[in-house]
């Protein structure tokens, strides 16, 4: 049916590896356990350090691989001496037949790295701050646009200043991005492969709409309670959009496993009475008002998001183009938001792509 067809978008960004095989299959490499991350640790050697040094062309103006992606990035908060990296915790991965691939191509990957700040970053910081749990995502080859274009989108609506641990005056409609950075890739293939990280929080992990919708049918709360829960979900994921698009952006990913709840829990009344939510995944972020790829950069550009949702021929009605990718935004919302609904009340089993089934290797791409 077409509901199935629009719940297969919740597979975007949580495609698994394989099937049976989850997303965050938590996967602990010794090599790379703790240890500074100017430099990774293989078999008590190290085996490359991550920054490339400038490259030496004549007049000494040439620019390294690293320095040329730092461009496009722009202010980033962080650099790879910043942290310390505890292990790899999971990996998502692009196949050529995924639907990602229309942006993506295959082979590339976002790892996953549990982290906190090295000794001489957090001196920086003050109490919580500097003792939290993070987590690096590493976006790999074609993947590194995606990071480049999430941190764009958070510099972009001025939302680049979420701290370590969790303040009373962040945004709530977004899940927090801390910073990004560049580095050579870990286990790269030659030494101008480029990786761009970004920082996010460890407690962020499988905090998103899906996850909370089988928790509460697994705590069986009451309906009026789940109802409750569900319209403060609602309302962050919607004041999160309308802000996206009024800051001239689509999200241009938006599925279920990128609604995030930001705020409370499902531990008591008082904490389910918190909870806040909203988008995160900005790696698909289109301009909106863009007349083409130049001007839209690092961005899409708003006809080939719209292309990608079926209205082709765009390239020279940006107006209509972006209209179109507004909608689309909603539509997916809707789709998402319907899914979680359904899933906290076990309505759904048949529609859900990213369940506890698939997960176990009872479905199809979910993860």
């Amino acid at each position: 049916s077409s509901l199935m067809q629009l719940a297969m978008l919740s597979t975007i960004l949580s495609s698994s590896v394989g099937p049976g095989r989850s997303v965050l299959e938590r996967e602990t490499l010794a090599d790379i356990r703790a240890t500074r991350f100017g430099g990774i640790a293989m078999g008590g050697k190290v085996r490359r350090q991550l920054l490339v040094p400038k490259a030496e062309t004549q007049g000494g103006e040439g620019l390294s691989p690293v320095e040329k992606i730092q461009q496009r990035l722009g202010y980033s908060r962080f650099d790879s001496s910043d942290f310390i990296i505890l292990e790899k915790i999971g990996e998502i991965t692009f196949g050529e037949a995924a639907p990602t691939s229309v942006f993506v191509g295959g082979g590339s990957s976002i790892r996953l790295y549990a982290a906190r700040l090295s000794p001489d970053r957090a001196v920086y910081e003050s109490g919580e701050q500097a003792s939290q749990t993070l987590v690096l995502r590493e976006h790999t080859k074609a993947a590194s646009d995606l990071g480049v274009r999430e941190w764009a989108a958070y510099r972009h609506m001025g939302l680049d200043e979420y701290q370590p641990a969790a303040t009373n005056s962040e945004p709530e409609s977004f899940m927090a991005v801390l910073g990004a950075f560049v580095t050579q890739t870990v286990d790269a293939e030659s030494d101008d492969e480029m990786s761009v990280w970004t920082v996010t929080r460890l407690k962020d992990l499988d905090r998103d709409g899906l996850s909370l919708a089988y928790e509460m049918y697994d705590l069986q709360l009451g309906t009026e309670k789940i109802l409750n829960i569900f319209r403060r979900v609602a309302k962050g994921a919607v004041k999160g959009l309308l802000t996206t698009h009024q800051e001239g952006l689509a999200h241009g990913g938006i599925d279920s496993s990128t609604i995030m709840v930001t705020k409370g829990d499902l531990s008591n009344n008082q904490e389910m009475e918190m909870i806040g939510a909203g988008l995160s995944n900005f790696g698909y972020a289109a301009k909106l008002g863009s007349k083409d790829d130049k001007t839209a950069m690092p961005f899409l550009s708003a006809a080939k998001l719209a292309a990608s949702a079926g209205k082709r021929g765009l390239d020279n009605d940006p107006v209509l183009a972006g209209s179109v990718a507004r909608k689309e935004d909603m539509r997916r919302l809707a789709v998402a938001l319907v899914e979680i609904l359904f899933a906290s009340l076990n309505l759904s089993s048949g529609f859900l792509t990213t369940g506890p089934a698939a997960a176990a290797g009872g479905g199809g791409g979910g993860g």
